[in-house]
């Protein structure tokens, strides 16, 4: 299960409303969110996603790459990467990590829970 946050982080008290169930649908809904087309290319020493922005062409955004050779492996690689906030700050993380560090933050605010970026 992932979390999935836009630019900013919103309200968290309802997490059910974010939450997927795979990475590749958290990679999915953030590349849809940020209006882009998307394809996997073979290179030499690896593989790199090509995204495009589908609105504006001219604005796409860098490539993201990898260097694992096996297709598998590169893909998961590379869309870890597309969902860790270089997409237009569109972030997944898992629901796991996502409630860890929300008890901690909880502790150490005394209950309530404050955003790390609104610190």
């Amino acid at each position: 299960m992932y979390v999935v946050f836009a630019e900013e982080l919103e309200e968290v008290a309802d997490v059910r409303s974010h939450t997927v169930a795979t990475l590749e649908q958290a990679f999915a809904q953030i590349v849809c969110r940020c209006g882009y087309a998307y394809h996997f290319e073979q290179e030499q020493e690896g593989w790199k996603l090509v995204l495009t922005d589908v609105e504006r062409p001219a604005c796409n955004p860098e490539p993201v790459v990898s260097d694992y050779k096996r297709p598998r492996d590169a893909k998961h690689d590379l869309i870890a990467q597309a969902v860790d906030g270089r997409l237009k700050g569109h972030v997944a993380v898992s629901l796991q990590d996502f409630e860890n560090r929300r008890r901690i933050a909880s502790r150490q605010t005394g209950g309530e829970f404050v955003p790390a970026h609104g610190r």
